[in-house]
């Protein structure tokens, strides 16, 4: 498990906040996005951008958040399985997820064509594609210290 949540702003500011101090880390962002209620100002900006913040990302489906992790995590190209991405959504919500829950939304994602597809059932591949980059807002505010990913 994590000791702390990093964020990392886009002026290279870091702010460390306890792991499990969930009251912390909203208040932190909000103030960062200036956004308390994660909304947007507008249907369009809405549309576009799903994932806007980490109040969303806390509060939103689990497709949601894989489709959010696998965003932030995995460069377009970067082929990655569904074993990996299913550590990392341990890692960052601090909650399980079942394999095969994991498997079937990037399937989805997949049928969706938001992912590319590889490999048999046993060892499949999956690497983002430009629809999963227009349609999941970006939320580059988790960093993840390299000894858990290791």
């Amino acid at each position: 498990m994590p000791k702390e949540v990093t964020i990392k702003l886009p002026d290279g500011t870091i702010i460390r906040i306890p792991s499990g101090d969930t009251e912390s880390l909203r208040t932190t962002l909000a103030l960062v996005t200036g956004k308390s209620d994660g909304s947007t100002s507008t249907e369009e900006d809405k549309e576009q951008v799903k994932i806007a913040s980490m109040n969303d990302l806390i509060s939103a489906s689990k497709i949601e958040r894989v489709a959010s992790i696998i965003r932030n995590h995995y460069p377009e190209g970067d082929w990655f399985t569904s074993n990996e991405v299913c550590e990392l959504y341990e890692i960052i919500f601090k909650e399980g997820v079942k394999m095969s829950t994991v498997s079937t939304y990037l399937s989805r994602l997949a049928d969706e064509d938001m992912l590319n597809k590889k490999g048999s059932v046993s060892q499949r591949l999956y690497s983002i594609t430009k629809k999963l980059l227009e349609n999941y807002g970006e939320v580059r505010v988790l960093e993840i210290p390299p000894d858990l990913l290791g």
